[in-house]
């Protein structure tokens, strides 16, 4: 199978665009199911209609500062400042990603994208430097008649594989896909290495409608973070702000966090003309959003180096 993540195609009896995106899933858009074709790519055998990934954190402990500062953007590299407090408690913070990925195929010819690879840390020998899945759910959406039918795609579709003693990869293949099927991928990543955050693919091999990653960071944790320099993407910075939960559950009252808010939207991207792997995602040759910790002595493990990347390398 061809990498999944997805395309787009012209010359359609109705034309989608960009401003009218659906984020709500499990009920397609009328548009969405006119939708035959894409204007800037007519030959495409399939499409990514939307794409969102948003990270947040989750605070438990002691933090003594909630840090001060200004809103920004990625160009001028203003931020919320790190203040005089840069103690970090591992066991007290985590992380969640909030996946979801909506596709439609276009032709028969393009079932072979029904498909989606996601990589996950997956430490061999710690137990507890394991990324989690969980509300993994995929559905398939056929109009058959004028009416939509819908079906999950069980576990049988869902499989697991080892790359090194590091890494996981989960393969998810969809049977029984036929042109004009929506497919909606939706999952929730948990993570505890809270100064590594995964790389968002913004390009597939198929054109990209809509694609949304929203970084919500605590300011203790300062991130370079890059975006591809296209006019297709557009980003802002804005602050944001996060509760501290006290570890023993008691009835203190919950302390305010300020987070820098990255938001980078990509719209009307092509498809990626090659192979997406791990070298050309590290080599900008794919559009992807990428971070980086600005401060290493913080790292809670930087002996480990993680490929490039999350969601989805399709195949």
């Amino acid at each position: 199978m061809k990498h999944i993540l997805f395309i787009l195609s012209l010359f359609c009896a109705f034309t989608m665009t960009a401003t009218a995106q659906n984020a709500k899933f499990g009920k397609p858009s009328q548009e969405e199911w006119e939708l035959k074709s894409v204007s800037f790519a007519p030959n495409a055998d399939a499409v990514v209609l939307y794409k969102s990934v948003d990270l947040t954190y989750t605070l438990s402990g002691a933090f003594s500062a909630s840090g001060s500062g200004g809103e920004g953007s990625l160009d001028d590299n203003r931020f919320a400042s790190m203040g005089t407090n840069k103690y970090i408690n591992p066991e007290g913070t985590t992380m969640l990603y909030d996946v979801k990925v909506r596709t439609k195929i276009l032709k028969d010819s393009g079932a072979e994208y029904a498909a989606m690879d996601v990589v996950c840390f997956s430490d061999k020998d710690d137990m507890n430097m394991r990324d989690e899945f969980y509300e993994m759910k995929v559905m398939v959406f056929s109009n058959v008649g004028g009416k939509v039918k819908k079906r999950r795609v069980d576990g049988a579709s869902i499989k697991d594989e080892r790359i090194n003693n590091y890494y996981v990869m989960r393969h998810i293949r969809i049977p029984d896909v036929k042109a004009g099927d929506i497919i909606e991928y939706q999952y929730k990543l948990f993570s505890n290495r809270i100064t590594y955050i995964f790389d968002t693919q913004l390009q597939e091999n198929i054109p990209v409608l809509y694609s949304r990653c929203k970084l919500d960071i605590p300011y203790f944790l300062q991130f370079n973070v890059n975006k591809p320099e296209i006019p297709n993407v557009k980003s802002a910075v804005s602050l944001g702000g996060i509760l501290i939960k006290s570890p023993n559950n008691d009835m203190q009252k919950p302390r305010k966090c300020v987070t820098n808010v990255y938001t980078i939207e990509a719209r009307d991207l092509p498809a990626y003309d090659g192979e997406i792997n791990l070298q050309n995602l590290i080599s900008g040759k794919v559009f992807c959003v990428r971070t980086e910790l600005k401060d290493k002595r913080y790292d809670v493990k930087p002996d480990v180096a993680g490929p490039v990347r999350h969601l989805i390398i399709g195949k």
